[in-house]
């Protein structure tokens, strides 16, 4: 799933909590243990990263929710594969709030790219004022992201509950990449369709281009 968080996704959401789990499980550990631990960086990021914010996050409210109850769930059920598939539960609400967005002026998948870009905020804003081929790319931008986001999650439980325990958590990084990859499809033929993906991603054209 897409994060604000950069390159620590790398680290505190994939590279510890398999270190941790594979390294618990060669201890010893039982898999429902090492997933529980395998959980708390992530959790504790998450956290971090919404106190940091200072705002309502929905997106990050409605991970760390998801973490909380799976977590809570499989120690409960005593189910391991009930925790393998959290990241399925977090997916499907990011697709909820994806598609959600729509009714809002300005759709998801566009302002946290332009958060993510400040300093192509500029044109961003300016085309998104003037030209109408540039809002409508981004509106379709966004419905393809939720749907991908739902295959995703579909993906992810059906994979927790046919593979054998001990494979699924490298299996989690593996599907996020292709995901992710996945969906700059869209992104990047919806823009070119539109005639203004060089607009935003080549800096140096003129930002009176943008209207014309």
């Amino acid at each position: 799933m897409p994060t604000h968080r950069g390159p620590w996704l790398l680290v505190v959401d994939i590279g510890i909590p398999l270190a941790l789990y594979y390294g618990l499980k060669a201890l010893g550990a039982s898999d429902l243990t090492a997933l529980v631990v395998g959980v708390v960086p992530g959790l504790i990021s998450s956290a971090v990263s919404l106190v940091r914010e200072r705002r309502t996050d929905l997106l990050g409210m409605a991970v760390v929710v998801s973490m909380v109850a799976s977590t809570v769930v499989a120690v409960i059920g005593g189910d391991a594969r009930l925790l393998l598939v959290r990241n399925a539960w977090i997916s499907l609400p990011f697709a909820g709030i994806t598609l959600w967005s729509l009714r809002h002026p300005q759709p998801m998948t566009y302002v946290v790219t332009r958060a993510m870009m400040p300093r192509r905020a500029p044109i961003m804003d300016e085309l998104w004022a003037t030209n109408a081929r540039y809002r409508d790319a981004w509106k379709w931008i966004t419905v393809w992201w939720g749907i991908a986001t739902v295959i995703d999650a579909i993906v992810r439980v059906v994979v927790s509950y046919t593979l054998p325990i001990s494979v699924v958590p490298a299996t989690d990084p593996i599907i996020t990449v292709l995901t992710i990859v996945a969906l700059q499809i869209p992104t990047i033929v919806l823009l070119r369709r539109s005639g203004t993906w060089n607009l935003v991603f080549a800096p140096h054209r003129s930002r009176s281009a943008a209207s014309g």
